[in-house]
């Protein structure tokens, strides 16, 4: 974050809102901005997971690939056969 940009803000908060921040302040020993600044933080890195899954998803990567649906209980064995009918086949 750049030290030399300030945004001031000028916020409406409805009762539940303000009870929530005032707790925040007391609860970390924060003061407002640092309160703010830290939700905001924790906001934005959620949207943008989010969007990351979005993208993934919308991708078609996800679910392309074609197994047995007990796959990730035995995955073990179907490699070692996997291996062994590769290697045999030389």
């Amino acid at each position: 974050m750049s030290t030399g940009t300030r945004m001031y803000i000028n916020a409406y908060l409805d009762e539940n809102c303000y009870h929530k921040l005032e707790y925040l302040i007391q609860t970390t020993q924060s003061n407002l901005s640092e309160v703010i600044s830290e939700a905001l933080y924790f906001y934005y890195e959620r949207r943008i997971q989010t969007n990351r899954a979005e993208k993934l998803l919308q991708s078609g990567f996800v679910g392309c690939g074609e197994a047995e649906p007990t796959l990730s209980e035995n995955y073990k064995s179907e490699w070692s056969d996997m291996m062994r009918k590769k290697h045999d086949n030389g």
